[in-house]
């Protein structure tokens, strides 16, 4: 029960940081009220009384003044979304802290009280609010016992309700340990059950959407992302190009070396592209040999030329495959996503696949680009 996976400290942290941010919102007022009352209505007739109830005063107005700091520190930090150092320390400083006031609260109590209700209350909401790990909660409540069992004897002169509140502090240390490792156990497993939830569905988004050869965006998630591109084009009225490139006798490859050779190179491929396109733009493979690029807020000219030094780094690229070396040239058709009507979006790459067809009938290692009537222009003749 002891030993608990460190990986959800930084969760607990974030957790924690949240929980001291509202704990203190409630326990500002309170302490002022609890200090106005003393003030106010505790009589001074004996040193005992004055001392308790100075004692007290002080013990509550210290801890207004933490309290204020942990309102002002978590009230910057709750909105993270990651753990940092302040929040793995604040958490240990706010347990030790509240601990230390009741602590020191129960112990001037007894000049007056024989109860021990303020150590009881420190302990139960120390393993309710705070999820700590179950061994450094267990030293924390070892230490506030050991403390609490001899302070309280420096106010109690009685043998027998020193001993009585000696055993029912034990109580005290034993609920709130029982709390706090239960809670623990409840939240360790709800995160981790979480995180293999979230694990989960990015398996299954990375076998809907994404290649398993190249790992880059199929075809099904690039539908998708086309659908999106052209209603943000219709909105703001940018140009969006289309880039389709083929691999030129890819065939050969797979006929010559084998095919592991050539998922060898279509993942080589994949990595120089992605390695060399603008954050903005998206790589997919279509399958085969075949790439497809979107490239958002393009013209057809930045599209062609882009394309066209795409298509030089793919042929003065040297692709290594054991003690293979090969090179290999590209074939690449640009568009205009403008050019495609709404009501025939699912063949967006209708142009731009023309145009290859075009690059491929004019010799290979090429780029051409399509016009929206469909007819093929070199961007040279225009």
């Amino acid at each position: 029960m002891f030993h608990a996976n460190n990986s959800v400290l930084g969760e607990c942290a974030l957790i924690n940081t949240n929980r001291i941010y509202y704990l203190s919102i409630i326990a500002i007022p309170l302490r002022i009220i609890n200090i106005f009352l003393f003030t106010l209505t505790v009589s001074h007739d004996t040193l005992v009384l004055k001392t308790w109830s100075q004692g007290i005063i002080a013990s509550h107005f210290i801890l207004l003044i933490f309290m204020i700091g942990f309102f002002l520190t978590t009230r910057k930090l709750k909105n993270r979304k990651e753990p940092n150092t302040t929040m793995f320390v604040l958490q240990y400083i706010a347990v030790i802290v509240i601990m230390a006031s009741g602590i020191a609260i129960v112990t001037l109590d007894q000049l007056v009280t024989t109860n021990i209700t303020p150590f009881l209350l420190i302990c139960l909401i120390s393993g309710v609010v705070f999820l700590i790990k179950p061994l450094i909660s267990f030293i924390i409540y070892l230490t506030s016992y050991v403390a609490y069992y001899y302070l309280i004897a420096l106010t109690i002169t009685n043998q027998q309700v020193l001993l009585s509140n000696r055993v029912n502090g034990i109580t005290a240390v034993g609920l709130g340990f029982l709390l706090s490792i239960i809670l623990w156990h409840y939240n360790y497993t709800n995160i981790t059950q979480r995180w293999r939830i979230e694990r989960q569905q990015k398996q299954l988004e990375q076998m809907a959407y994404y290649d398993p050869l190249t790992s880059l965006p199929n075809r099904r998630f690039f539908d998708k992302l086309i659908k999106q591109e052209f209603s943000s084009m219709q909105r703001q009225g940018h140009e969006s190009v289309i880039i389709i490139l083929d691999i030129d006798n890819f065939k050969n490859v797979n006929d010559t070396y084998g095919h592991p050779v050539g998922d060898n190179i279509l993942r080589q491929l994949a990595i120089l592209l992605a390695n060399n396109v603008r954050e903005s733009n998206t790589v997919s493979r279509f399958g085969g040999e075949e790439f497809v690029i979107l490239m958002p807020e393009t013209s057809l000219e930045e599209g062609y030329a882009f394309a066209e030094r795409l298509r030089k780094l793919i042929m003065e690229e040297r692709f290594i495959i054991g003690s293979i070396k090969l090179r290999i040239t590209s074939s690449f058709g640009v568009s205009l996503l403008s050019d495609i009507k709404s009501e025939s979006l699912e063949d967006y790459y209708y142009l731009a696949d023309k145009a290859l067809y075009l690059a491929k009938q004019c010799g290979k290692n090429r780029v051409e680009i399509a016009c929206g009537s469909a007819e093929m222009a070199d961007p040279g003749k225009k």
